[in-house]
């Protein structure tokens, strides 16, 4: 499932740096926002409380990783070279 939702994050990624003045601050609000929403569902599942902290643990593993990697490579448009063509 974490593969799932880093090919998601990958596509909010590239939706900031085209619509966004400040992709990767923006990235990391929303990506840090869905991940507080994700670790709900484990709490709600109704699982023992050792399956319970392991999903925890795991969405926070995946987020700590997949997070602050994406944000790193996000770079403003203005910040990109003229001679560069746009992907957006």
């Amino acid at each position: 499932m974490s593969g799932v939702f880093s090919v998601v994050g990958i596509v909010v990624a590239v939706a900031l740096v085209c619509w966004s003045a400040r992709p990767a601050t923006r990235f990391v609000w929303t990506a840090g926002s869905l991940t507080a929403i994700s670790l709900v569902a484990p709490l709600l599942s109704g699982a023992t409380t050792a399956t319970t902290t392991a999903l925890l643990g795991l969405h926070l593993v995946a987020a700590t990783v997949i997070i602050p990697t994406l944000a790193r490579n996000l770079h403003t448009r203005a910040s990109h070279d003229v001679s560069e063509a746009s992907s957006c």
